[in-house]
C-alpha cells in the first residue's frame, strides 16, 4: 500500500525508492549491509571499490567489525599523583641528613671544599719510573718561602710604601742591528741669488716678450629704430598721483565739518583751474578673519564714496572721481580719507 502512495504521488520515477523499501523493510532482521549493497550495485556507485580479495587490512577490518566494543568498566583508575604523609615525612628525613652529612664534610676540610687549605704538592716521580734523562736533571732548588703579611684590619689604614728606592735604571748598550743616532747637520745659509746677466736680443725682440696692453672695450652702436615705430606715439605713462587733501570722514549719513568741506572746496577749486581726474582712497583696518576684513573694507569704501558725492555736488564730474579702498599702513591710518589729483 505504500508502494501504490508513493507512486500515486511522484509518478513512474519512485519505483526504483520503493524497491528500495520494500528490500529494506524485508531484510530488517538481517544486516543492514545487504539493502545498502544491493542498492549500491544497482546505482553503480560500487565500480570504483577496491577488490576484496586484493585490498588490504580486510582479515583486520572484519575481525574489528565482528568484535565487541570495550568495556570502559575495565579500565584502570587513573594514578594518584599526591604524595602521603609518611612519603613526605621520609623525604624530609633524607633531605635532612644529605645536609649533615654535607655540613660535617666541609668542617673536616677535605679537598675540593670551600673551608680546604691549599693543596699540597704532588708526591715525587720515583727513579725507577721516571726516564733517564729525567734522572740526569740535578734536584730542583726549593723556593723560599715568602711570609704572607698579616690580614689587616678593616678600619687600619695599608703600611706605607717605602719613600726611597735602591733599584736603578739599567743601561742599555750598543743594540744589534741598531745604527747609532747621527749628530744633527750644520744649519745651512743659503746663497745670494746672482743679479740676471743683461739680454744680448734686439730691442723689438725683447719688445714683442712683454705683454700685450689691454685691448679696448667694445662700444656697441646705438640701436636703430624702423620708420613704423618711430611713426608711434610715444607711449603713455601711468598717471601720477598728487595728494592735495587729506581728512578723516565717519561711515554713515553724517554731515561733513565746516574744516572738510574747506578742505573739498580748495580741492573743486584746483580741479577748475585744471581739470584732470580725481581719485578718493578711504583706508580699512585690518581684519582678523575674511568675513571682518571685508567688513572693514566695505566701510571704507563708504567713506569714499560719501566724499565722491560731496564733490560731484561741489562742481566736478562723476566720471572724473574714482574711488578706491586700501589697507592701512603707518603713513595712512584706519578712516582716513585722501583726496588725490592724477597728473
Amino acid at each position: 500500500m505504500m508502494v501504490r502512495i508513493i507512486r500515486r504521488r511522484t509518478g513512474g520515477s519512485a519505483i526504483c525508492f520503493g524497491f528500495f523499501l520494500a528490500a529494506a523493510l524485508s531484510g530488517c532482521n538481517g544486516p543492514i549491509e545487504g539493502p545498502i549493497e544491493a542498492y549500491r550495485s544497482l546505482s553503480g556507485l560500487n565500480k570504483n571499490d577496491p577488490d576484496p580479495a586484493l585490498a588490504p587490512f580486510n582479515a583486520n577490518l572484519d575481525q574489528a567489525q565482528t568484535g565487541s566494543y570495550p568495556n570502559l568498566a575495565s579500565v584502570p583508575p587513573p594514578p594518584s599523583v599526591a604524595s602521603t604523609v609518611a612519603e613526605r615525612q621520609k623525604l624530609a628525613e633524607n633531605l635532612t641528613g644529605e645536609r649533615s652529612s654535607a655540613e660535617a664534610k666541609d668542617a673536616s676540610g677535605q679537598p675540593g671544599t670551600a673551608t680546604s687549605g691549599p693543596v699540597p704538592p704532588p708526591p715525587p716521580i720515583p727513579p725507577s719510573i721516571a726516564a733517564p734523562e729525567m734522572a740526569a736533571l740535578p734536584p730542583p732548588t726549593p723556593q723560599p718561602e715568602t711570609p704572607i703579611p698579616p690580614m689587616r684590619k678593616m678600619d687600619e689604614p695599608p703600611v706605607p710604601p717605602p719613600p726611597d728606592t735602591a733599584m736603578e735604571t739599567p743601561q742599555i748598550g750598543n743594540v744589534p742591528g741598531v745604527a747609532p743616532p747621527r749628530p744633527p747637520a750644520p744649519q745651512g745659509h743659503p746663497s745670494a741669488i746672482p743679479p740676471p746677466a743683461p739680454s744680448a736680443l734686439p730691442a723689438a725682440a725683447v719688445q714683442s716678450g712683454n705683454p700685450l696692453p689691454p685691448q679696448p672695450q667694445a662700444t656697441l652702436a646705438p640701436p636703430q629704430v624702423s620708420p613704423e615705430v618711430a611713426a608711434l606715439p610715444p607711449p603713455k605713462l601711468p598717471p601720477t598721483p598728487m595728494i592735495v587733501a587729506s581728512l578723516d570722514a565717519s561711515p554713515g549719513p553724517a554731515a561733513l565739518g565746516d574744516d572738510e568741506q574747506a578742505r573739498l572746496a580748495q580741492v573743486v577749486t584746483q580741479y577748475q583751474a585744471k581739470p584732470r581726474p580725481v581719485r578718493v582712497v578711504a583706508y580699512a583696518a585690518p581684519g582678523v578673519g575674511g568675513a571682518e576684513q571685508l567688513d572693514a573694507f566695505r566701510g571704507a569704501l563708504d567713506r569714499a564714496q560719501k566724499i565722491a558725492k560731496e564733490l560731484a555736488d561741489a562742481g566736478i564730474p562723476a566720471k572724473q572721481i574714482q574711488t578706491q579702498a586700501a589697507p592701512a599702513s603707518a603713513n595712512a591710518p584706519a578712516g582716513r580719507v585722501e583726496i588725490q589729483l592724477l597728473q
